[in-house]
């Protein structure tokens, strides 16, 4: 397996319009920047034989993907009809931040960027904190001393491991454009 063959990958994980739409922030991750966020977990050792959680995971393209790479992947979702369509091992549905796991080895998430909701991921990253000790996450570039202190405060250390354009294509309404690019980072937040 390398990282061009697990893109092409997910690219075969569909996406379906959940039924909490934008209010709940939900976006298809594309299959680059998924590719990116898992390959460099892999290289670092935090998925391969891992309990890996995918935070909010949409279809489970997350999920899919490092159960690929080998590990025993969870999906948490709170809309059924995204969990539903998911191809995930094991599958809870939960609303973030009241999750019914005590622990996992890693955790990897695209949450809401807080567009619509003001600080829309902090109950992600509360309940990543709380969950793993190894967080990788895909947030919008500049959110760098936000994300560092929240985790500092807990005792991990974080890094960012890329900058990437994301695409945000056009699905709702009130979206002008076909295809919107935003500036984000993956992050890796880890306890030493």
């Amino acid at each position: 397996m390398d990282k061009k063959r697990l893109e092409m990958f997910l690219e075969s994980v569909k996406w379906v319009k959940g039924e909490l739409g934008v209010k709940f922030e939900q976006y298809p991750t594309p299959s680059d920047v998924a590719a990116e966020l898992l390959w460099k977990a892999y290289m670092l050792g935090d998925i391969e034989g891992k309990k890996v959680l995918d935070l909010g995971c949409g279809t489970g393209k997350l999920a899919c993907g490092a159960q690929l790479l080998g590990a025993k992947a969870i999906c948490l979702e709170y809309d059924s009809t995204l969990l539903k369509a998911s191809h995930c091992q094991i599958k809870v549905r939960a609303f973030v931040p009241y999750i019914p796991l005590r622990e996992v080895d890693t955790v990897i998430m695209n949450p809401p960027f807080g567009t619509k909701r003001k600080k829309a991921d902090r109950p992600f990253w509360e309940a990543a904190l709380s969950l793993a000790k190894v967080i990788y996450s895909i947030q919008p570039a500049g959110m760098e001393k936000v994300i560092f202190s929240l985790a500092r405060e807990r005792g991990f250390e974080c890094e960012v491991l890329g900058y990437h354009d994301m695409l945000l294509p056009q699905l709702y309404e009130f979206h002008r454009s076909r295809r919107r690019y935003t500036k984000v980072a993956i992050y890796r937040c880890y306890k030493g």
